[in-house]
């Protein structure tokens, strides 16, 4: 707001002419359009940016136009954003949590009022609970039961009245032949997806940094439990982590069924550019 008291709007237009200086992220509609106008302002094409940060083209485009319905689920769009954030040099937390507010992804969610009026009238509908002395008789019969099939079969009386112990059933077991092992075919990776070297760790890098992680492959071919292992540089960590989260992978089977691999190591290197 101005001296006179109006609203100061502010002109897309200029924003654009200026965006060889990088407009300031409260000048700009939304952090989409202040990513592309940093972007634009780099001379960096938004076909460029996507081969390079190795994200397609269109989920760039709809960051920058911040249209979240065109996105990934949330983790992925925002793991995307950060990406994009350190590619640009820029504070990849503010950028984030302010797309984060612009996507909506803040909103509280609607509480489905409908599915615990159903659950309610499900519940109203069904036979009363099990009271207290109908489940101590029901236990006592119980128990009662497993006493009278213990104690039948250990004595049967004789004519003479004397008991007469029953033969005991001579049982002989059959030694079961151990399973062969079944037919295991390893995970094998289908997509890789290289880390962006974040510039911000530049200035304090070695020639070569390297980030260790192990993880678990789903059954379903995704990444679980990632985590650090190693680390020369802990400013790489984050790079190596959402990199290896968009791999996939053909899952290990076992006899042709999917099946978890567990302890999976990767050793990502950093070359600085």
């Amino acid at each position: 707001m101005n001296a006179s008291g109006s609203a100061e709007i502010v002109d897309m237009a200029d924003a654009r002419a200026r965006k060889g200086t990088d407009a300031a992220l409260g000048e700009v509609e939304h952090v989409g359009l202040f990513l592309s106008l940093t972007r634009e302002g780099r001379g960096i094409s938004l076909k460029d940016a996507a081969t390079r940060m190795h994200i397609k083209e269109a989920h760039l485009a709809a960051i920058e136009e911040v249209d979240a319905k065109s996105l990934p689920p949330r983790a992925y769009a925002l793991g995307f954003v950060k990406t994009y954030a350190e590619f640009l040099d820029l504070d990849a937390r503010m950028i984030v949590e302010q797309f984060k507010f612009d996507a909506g992804y803040d909103a509280p969610q609607p509480i489905e009022t409908e599915k615990f009026r159903a659950a309610e009238e499900a519940a109203e509908s069904e036979p009363g609970e099990m009271t207290l002395p109908v489940f101590i008789a029901i236990l006592a019969f119980i128990v009662w039961s497993a006493w009278q099939i213990t104690t039948s079969g250990t004595v049967t009386p004789h004519d003479n009245g004397a008991p007469v112990e029953e033969p005991q059933a001579v049982t002989q077991s059959t030694p079961v032949p151990e399973r062969p092992a079944g037919d295991i075919v390893e995970a094998r990776i289908v997509d890789r997806i290289d880390p962006v070297y974040p510039h911000s760790c530049t200035m304090n890098a070695q020639p070569i940094e390297t980030v260790t992680v192990t993880f678990t492959v789903t059954a379903g071919g995704r990444i679980a439990g990632e985590r650090v292992a190693n680390s020369t540089n802990a400013c790489f960590d984050d790079a190596a982590l959402n990199a290896l989260r968009r791999w996939r992978f053909e899952p290990r089977t076992v006899d042709g069924a999917p099946r978890p691999a567990y302890d999976r190591t990767h050793v990502f290197s950093f070359q600085r550019p």
